[in-house]
């Protein structure tokens, strides 16, 4: 059998490639990764050599990536997760989980994502209690012990911990039946003569931040508190309504949904798995993590 010739392409480089793609310096980079800054100089500048492009471009402000570099980025951080993801179910494979874990995310994606990775994760494992907690019942909350991991979206506070799962889509969706009846919205003016549903759970304002940075504010014809209600109000053809793509998936896959003016789609938000105490989380924690990620990156990525 031939070998392949080797690849100038050095994991170790790839990693911090991403690892300054994501925190805008090397310095950032190295404290995020516990990796000395100078090894990380050196990681990009050979991989650099070797390659014969510049990766990164670095001035006062921090350090950002060049069109070479991102595109190598675009290839890398798929490879880094499938990477990840090897290696945690190599080391997970006989990991038990048992004990109580309290998780805390927002209402909207408790039933589509967390809810079905649980039930599995239970059918699994036997001994696994789980409590699952809304940010919206914050008040409830406050009254238990802290949640051991936290399903966040947007950007994260400064020194948590957390594993990066992918982009969550903000879309537009409607049903056949009343897109048949009202038409199909090609702009931002046309979309605002429609019937709209507003989920207050977002916000108290009825105001849709869309792409470009446009804004849409609308007097709603439904205003309802949780998007599983909006949700299914919008099923039954009682106008448009936003939100997660992760959220009108099935019934989109059932043709109960439509998605529309996807030029007006906002930008994703991103999500990750954040917890408490680090490498000194709880086991239970710790394989949890090693177990979810994977699932939870795969859901996202569909």
């Amino acid at each position: 059998m031939a070998l392949l010739p080797e690849s100038p392409l050095r994991f170790e480089a790839l990693t911090a490639l991403s690892a300054v793609a994501k925190h805008g310096s090397v310095q950032a980079a190295a404290e995020a990764s516990s990796v000395s800054s100078p090894k990380l100089h050196r990681l990009l500048r050979a991989q650099e050599q070797r390659l014969g492009v510049a990766l990164i471009t670095t001035s006062t402000r921090g350090s950002s990536l060049t069109a070479a570099g991102e595109r190598l980025r675009e290839h890398a951080d798929p490879l880094i997760h499938t990477v990840t993801d090897a290696e945690t179910s190599a080391r997970q494979e006989h990991r038990e989980l048992n004990g109580t874990l309290r998780l805390q995310a927002p209402q909207s994606l408790l039933e589509p994502l967390l809810l079905p990775l649980l039930l599995r994760l239970q059918a699994q494992h036997p001994a696994l209690k789980v409590c699952l907690l809304a940010d919206e019942h914050s008040h409830r909350i406050g009254t238990q012990a802290p949640p051991h991991l936290h399903l966040m979206r947007g950007p994260l506070p400064a020194a948590v911990y957390a594993r990066q799962l992918g982009d969550l889509r903000i879309g537009l969706f409607a049903s056949p039946r009343y897109l048949n009846k009202a038409g199909r919205p090609d702009s931002l003016s046309s979309l605002a003569r429609h019937a709209l549903i507003h989920c207050s759970q977002e916000g108290l304002a009825s105001v849709w931040r869309l792409a470009g940075g446009q804004s849409l504010r609308f007097e709603p014809r439904l205003t309802i508190s949780a998007s599983s209600a909006a949700l299914r109000a919008a099923i039954e053809g009682a106008g448009i309504v936003c939100c997660y793509q992760l959220e009108a998936r099935r019934a989109c896959q059932q043709g109960l949904l439509e998605p529309v003016a996807e030029s007006l789609w906002p930008a994703a938000h991103s999500l990750a798995l954040t917890y408490a105490l680090g490498i000194r989380a709880p086991a239970s924690v710790m394989t949890f993590l090693e177990l979810a990620t994977p699932w939870l990156r795969k859901q996202l990525v569909n």
